[in-house]
């Protein structure tokens, strides 16, 4: 009988410290994930004339660099601004746009970017991700820095880039923010889209 209340209760305080533990990594990632809204008044190549809001993560803290996707900040001339969390938005400029796999770096002045804010640690070895229990992490519906959960599906290759498939909740606000895993804490993608007519295909 003691044996199984003390195999219960090493079973109970497991579970609290996993849960804790992926508490701290979304805690943590209120330190390099970031709101972001652009303006567009003559759009460029597939834009459309606006303003638009989504999600982006710091990448480089000495050059200013915030990766996002393209569809976010714009792939022409939009007006881009960044605001870190509890911070005022700042004016970024786009510093590199790749339309076709979505993808933008944008850049703000280093000396505007808080001492507790901190890159993103990234995931970049390529090895099997499918079935790692993922948080999608943005804004989305408004809702500021905000998870859904769920695991990668499968990874896929696609315009020449591995491209991962989620059950993750993407709403709009997602777009752009980071997608990490609650194992390790690392950003392993971007969120990029939810397919049309689907539930959980994102």
């Amino acid at each position: 009988m003691l044996y199984k209340v003390k195999y219960i209760l090493a079973f109970y305080i497991f579970i609290v410290f996993f849960t804790v533990l992926k508490a701290d990594i979304l805690e943590t990632a209120n330190s390099y994930t970031v709101k972001i809204k652009s303006s567009i008044e003559y759009p460029f190549y597939d834009d459309d004339s606006g303003t638009g809001k989504g999600a982006g993560f710091l990448i480089d803290k000495n050059k200013g660099w915030i990766v996002t996707n393209a569809h976010v900040s714009g792939r022409g001339n939009a007006r881009v601004y960044v605001a870190f969390k509890d911070k005022k938005y700042l004016k970024a400029e786009i510093y590199y746009v790749d339309p076709i796999l979505d993808i933008a770096i944008l850049k703000v002045d280093p000396k505007n970017i808080d001492s507790k804010n901190i890159n993103a640690e990234l995931h970049c070895i390529s090895n099997n991700l499918n079935g790692m229990e993922v948080a999608a992490y943005g804004h989305p519906q408004g809702l500021s820095y905000s998870a859904s959960r769920g695991i990668i599906s499968q990874k896929r290759y696609r315009y020449g880039a591995d491209w991962l498939q989620t059950d993750a909740a993407i709403n709009p606000g997602n777009s752009g923010g980071p997608l990490i895993s609650l194992n390790s804490g690392k950003v392993v993608g971007m969120n990029a889209m939810a397919l049309r007519k689907s539930k959980g295909l994102n």
